[in-house]
């Protein structure tokens, strides 16, 4: 049989006191992917052995608990976090779940393809390669999960490709992500805009925040202004400048990303899902999804 040089395996790890984790992993040369899903009716020690020296992206999808690290520090629902692991155990701690699953990916890559990355361009780059702990999550390493992030993790859990190709495609698709995880790192410490005080940039942090958590419910410029506490005309420009992009098309990406999860993850019917996002007319839905995707609700959920 040809080498590929793509592995996979499925595990199930349980035990009595009702912890459970289902975990589908892909190993290539020198990275991997794990998807998985667990649940812990009481805080569970979870004990770490790795093997060799690795960058590690842990994605916090669907998970109203946290990752408590050595010091403390929480790391939340739809967060992403980079840390590095060298061959030596650790211990991580995650709060009770009680009766719900939750759900997470993880990208590893070898310190070898990671060294590749180093540039002196990314603000991020720079302060992780001189950062000295490792097996230890840092809020300075830890950003929101962009919408475009989640169409990565689930496109590669997803590919119908085989063999040579498969391994091309999700060696390609986790280096966009890795890339994508710089990008949003980098909007952390950003230079300050020239027109925008310290207090604006908080609070358009604040409003992209609040879009990301409400996303199914209608609201207007004027709204997040007074939400805000800045006047429309900064909202708008300040959003764009610091955010790339405005705020009714964040808002649309968001909501298109959690329309095509809940077509598919969720096998929700469309109607539903146009009403669970903010649709009031299921036919509107359907042509702005659409013209997001090249394909309508109902042929992507056969």
């Amino acid at each position: 049989m040809q080498n590929t040089g793509v592995s996979e395996r499925s595990d199930l790890l349980q035990d009595d006191s009702g912890y459970r984790m289902e975990l589908h992993e892909i190993a290539l040369n020198q990275m991997g992917m794990k998807w998985g899903t667990y649940s812990c009716p009481y805080e569970k020690k979870l004990s770490f052995y790795p093997v060799d020296n690795t960058i590690v992206s842990h994605f916090r999808i669907t998970d109203p608990s946290t990752i408590i690290n050595q010091q403390n520090q929480r790391i939340s629902e739809k967060k992403f976090v980079v840390y590095r692991e060298t061959p030596e155990p650790y211990d991580l701690y995650i709060a009770a779940t009680k009766e719900k699953t939750c759900t997470f990916f993880e990208l590893s890559m070898s310190y070898s393809l990671f060294e590749g990355f180093r540039s002196e361009e990314s603000n991020f780059l720079s302060r992780f390669s001189s950062y000295v702990p490792t097996h230890t999550p840092s809020i300075h390493f830890t950003a929101s999960i962009a919408p475009v992030m989640y169409s990565i993790i689930n496109d590669m859990q997803r590919t119908s490709f085989q063999g040579h190709l498969r391994r091309l495609y999700l060696e390609s698709k986790a280096m966009e992500l890795f890339l994508l995880e710089i990008a949003q790192l980098d909007k952390k410490d950003p230079q300050a805009p020239s027109k925008l005080t310290k207090r604006d940039i908080e609070c358009l942090h604040d409003i992209k925040q609040y879009i990301e958590l409400h996303f199914d419910q209608p609201t207007s410029i004027a709204a997040l202004s007074r939400r805000a506490g800045i006047n429309q005309m900064k909202l708008k420009t300040g959003f764009k400048q610091l955010f790339n992009t405005t705020i009714f098309s964040y808002l649309h990406s968001i909501r298109m990303q959690e329309a095509r999860r809940l077509l598919l993850d969720e096998n929700m019917c469309v109607s539903e899902t146009a009403d669970r996002i903010g649709y009031k007319h299921p036919q509107h839905f359907t042509a702005a999804f659409k013209k997001q995707f090249n394909i309508t609700p109902s042929q992507l959920r056969k």
